[in-house]
C-alpha cells in the first residue's frame, strides 16, 4: 500500500501533466501501477481469495502493475534527459522495462499452457525490473537534488554577462 501511494504521489511531484503528453504518460501509467500494487496487497493471492472470489481484484491489480510499471519504466528511459536522467540511467530503464515485459510474456505463456514451470521465477522477473526502474529514477531526482543545493546558479548579472 505504501509503494503504491508513494509512487502515485511521486510522479504528480515529478511530472507536471500539463507540460505535455510524456508527463501525462508518466503519471496515468503510474497511477495504474500504484493502484495495481495496492489491490495486489489489499487482496492477496490466498486460497480463501480463490474460493471466494476476491482472486479477481489481486489478478487485475497484479496484471495492471507488471504492464504499467514496466510501460512507465520504458516511457521514463526514452525521455530520461528531459528529467536528467543520465544516458547510462535512461538506457538501464528502458532495458529494465522491455526485459519486464518480455519476462511478463514468458509468465503468461508459463500459467496459460499448464507448464507451471518455476511460476516464482517468472513473477520476480516481471516485477524487480519496475522497483529497480523506479530506483534509478529516485536516486537520479535525489542526485539532482543535491547537485544543485551544493551548486547553486551564479547571480543573473553574472550569469548574462557570460
Amino acid at each position: 500500500m505504501i509503494y503504491g501511494t508513494l509512487l502515485i504521489i511521486g510522479a504528480f511531484l515529478l511530472f507536471d501533466p500539463r507540460k505535455g503528453a510524456r508527463p501525462i504518460t508518466i503519471v496515468s501509467l503510474a497511477v495504474l501501477a500504484g493502484v495495481g500494487v495496492s489491490l495486489v496487497d489489499i487482496f492477496q493471492g490466498s486460497n480463501a481469495n480463490v474460493d471466494n472470489g476476491l482472486i479477481a481484484f489481486h489478478t487485475f491489480g497484479a496484471q495492471g502493475v507488471t504492464l504499467a510499471g514496466n510501460l512507465m519504466a520504458i516511457a521514463v528511459g526514452t525521455g530520461g534527459t528531459r528529467i536528467r536522467l543520465s544516458r547510462g540511467r535512461s538506457i538501464a530503464s528502458t532495458a529494465l522495462g522491455t526485459a519486464g515485459l518480455i519476462a511478463f510474456l514468458l509468465f503468461v505463456t508459463d500459467v496459460f499452457t499448464g507448464w507451471m514451470w518455476n511460476t516464482g521465477l517468472f513473477e520476480r522477473a516481471v516485477i524487480y525490473p519496475i522497483m529497480i526502474g523506479h530506483g534509478l529514477l529516485g536516486s537520479s531526482v535525489a542526485a539532482a537534488q543535491r547537485h544543485r543545493a551544493t551548486h547553486p546558479l551564479a547571480p543573473l548579472a553574472a550569469r548574462i554577462e557570460s
